[in-house]
């Protein structure tokens, strides 16, 4: 199992891959950042009636606004690793659930403004089709810190091509949306500030649209705000037209990590049977794979061939997250996440 020993700045404070080992569930990789209680629950077996063995049962993304129904995780050990909230994202080969990503959300980031912590402020939220009209609503919702935005997100619908949701929906893509607080595409922007105003408004915002045998099951936003972002890097890795076998950075965003940006300019890699495993990197693996990785710890990620190892130990990054967008069977990108 792979795991980080270092705390994280960002509001994905844990994370864990699970996958079937006989009729075992187990998770495979992992970081855990400061969360040493969860650590030390991670070997249990989770029982039927946990929502991780019920996403391999019914295949569902799912958006937990509290952890008590992890029944192997106890009320305990979330508080005492501030953890709020948890994001379980099953993987499919064809209509088969092959694996699950469990993301863990934090209730703050410490460090903030003047030293204090930051109290959270993001939306994490699955949009999910309406029954009968073709558009999609809100299935699911955590918003911490933005009372106003979650009340207006209940009675928002978006048709395909309208919104973020919408986008990702008529694309089959992900996307990236820069500063979802100025964006003209973003319907929601005019509520996309917190309770203190401005200096917490919300920023980047990436949509991920989930298919299971190629048809749609929710398109899953993770929108940040400026004081407690859910990751420091995001990006959008996909083939390039001109160059069949070639990845390239589609849209990123780098949270002011400069030297991180410069190293990722310019940046290709490669996939398919004729790719050597140096000139894959994070993308290409995850391309071929058709499923999730998860890489935590610097020597984790160094030892998988990290292109950007030495930009990403400079910034104080410590994990890596990426998940394959699959449609007709086929890798269309791969979002990339770091922290």
């Amino acid at each position: 199992m792979i795991d980080s020993p270092t705390d994280t700045k960002t509001l994905i404070a844990a994370a864990e891959l699970w996958q079937r080992d006989g009729g075992t569930l187990r998770p495979v990789s992992s970081f855990y950042g400061g969360c040493d209680a969860l650590r030390s629950a991670a070997d249990a077996t989770p029982p039927e009636s946990s929502a991780i063995a019920i996403a391999f049962a019914d295949g569902k993304p799912l958006i937990l606004d509290e952890l008590t129904p992890l029944s192997y995780l106890h009320a305990e050990a979330a508080g005492s690793d501030g953890l709020a909230a948890a994001v379980i994202l099953p993987s499919y080969t064809g209509s088969e659930v092959s694996s699950v990503l469990v993301i863990y959300l934090r209730a703050s980031v410490a460090g903030g403004h003047g030293g204090a912590d930051a109290v959270a402020c993001a939306a994490v939220e699955l949009w999910a089709g309406t029954r009968g009209r073709y558009e999609l609503s809100l299935d699911q919702a955590w918003h911490p810190g933005l009372e106003r935005f979650a009340r207006i997100s209940q009675y928002v619908n978006f048709p395909m091509g309208a919104g973020l949701p919408g986008l990702c929906w008529q694309s089959g893509n992900a996307r990236i949306v820069a500063d979802v607080a100025t964006a003209k595409a973003f319907l929601r922007s005019s509520s996309a500030e917190g309770a203190d105003g401005t200096s917490n408004r919300l920023s980047v915002g990436l949509g991920l649209p989930l298919l299971r045998d190629n048809a749609l099951q929710a398109v899953l936003l993770l929108i940040s705000s400026h004081a407690t972002p859910l990751a420091r890097v995001h990006e959008v890795w996909m083939e390039d037209p001109d160059r069949p076998g070639t990845l390239v950075r589609s849209q990123g965003t780098y949270g002011g990590n400069a030297g991180l940006a410069e190293a990722s300019t310019g940046l290709t890699f490669r996939h398919g049977e004729h790719a050597n495993d140096d000139g894959k990197g994070l993308p290409g693996r995850v391309w071929d794979a058709a499923a999730p990785s998860l890489l935590g710890g610097l020597d984790a990620m160094a030892d998988a061939g990290f292109a950007r190892a030495d930009a990403a130990r400079d910034a104080g990054v410590t994990w890596a997250l990426a998940y394959p967008v699959v449609v007709n069977d086929s890798v269309r990108s791969v979002v990339l996440l770091m922290g």
